[in-house]
């Protein structure tokens, strides 16, 4: 006669919990690739847009305003500040000074140079735009005191703290280029054989996207070597820096004024080589 109140605890049999790993782990095996095809995705759909982004700003500041990149101010021609030129005139910000113009302004927002998947940009550049180089305040480009924004010559981060920005951006170039041939940026990671760097492409060796002046977005399959009109317009080239004149300058991403030698032997920077 069993006890009142009192009753039998059945425990799992070694069957049982193996039959229940075995479910799991096959859930796993068709969940795990359909959630990681939709970052993907994500991912993918975010850097379009923010090159669209960047490409409207140029348009409007370039085209339509009939500004001009004057690059020789700054800090003497060092190839970093490129990239960061590129976003100074953007925000209004004049470079030798860091005053801030808001009439200037066309793009204001520093996430808009970040992919999502970009391990190497997002955590330490957006943990910097919420909280400040110091952890002590905020920043948007056009804050008062740019120069200690994320639009200053190292994007506000101390030069012993390593971080690249996700996009590789093409300076100084005029309204007069033609708009559907001539690139203006491109994920990080792109090399001179038109290859994309295993380590430090957003998308690894698979390819990876370059939007154009015009600002239609093409992407480049990593299966074979990207290839871009010449400068002269009449050959294709797999170095983008024959895509611009000697005059356009190239930001590679990349904060710190002096790269170490891995790093630059797989990335494009510097001034544009297609002539004139």
């Amino acid at each position: 006669m069993r006890e009142c109140g009192k009753s039998k605890r059945k425990s799992f049999t070694l069957l049982e919990i193996v039959f229940t790993i075995t479910i799991i782990g096959i859930l796993l095996a068709i969940c795990l690739p359909v959630m990681s095809a939709i970052k993907l995705s994500s991912q993918k759909l975010k850097d379009v847009s923010n090159l669209q982004t960047i490409a409207a700003a140029w348009k409007e500041y370039t085209v339509e305003r009939g500004n001009t990149m004057n690059l020789m101010q700054g800090s003497g021609g060092n190839y970093t500040d490129y990239g960061n030129w590129f976003v100074w005139s953007f925000a209004g910000v004049l470079q030798s000074s860091g005053k801030f113009y808001p009439s200037k302004c066309v793009l204001n927002d520093p996430n808009v140079y970040i992919s999502p998947g970009d391990k190497y940009a997002s955590k330490t550049l957006q943990e910097y735009i919420r909280t400040g180089v110091d952890g002590s305040e905020g920043c948007a480009i056009n804050d008062s005191s740019p120069w200690s924004c994320v639009a200053n010559a190292d994007f506000g981060i101390s030069s012993s703290i390593s971080f690249f920005l996700s996009y590789c951006t093409i300076a100084n170039l005029d309204g007069s280029v033609p708009l559907a041939t001539t690139p203006l940026a491109f994920t990080r990671g792109l090399k001179t054989d038109g290859a994309w760097d295993e380590k430090y492409g957003l998308y690894g060796p698979k390819g990876s996207y370059v939007v154009f002046c015009d600002g239609h977005v093409t992407w480049f399959d990593g299966s074979k070597p990207a290839k871009f009109l010449h400068w002269n317009g009449q050959e294709y080239t797999t170095d983008i820096r024959q895509t611009v004149p000697n005059i356009a300058k190239i930001g590679n991403g990349n904060v710190h004024k002096t790269p170490t030698t891995q790093y630059s032997n797989v990335v494009i920077w510097g001034s544009g080589t297609g002539g004139e």
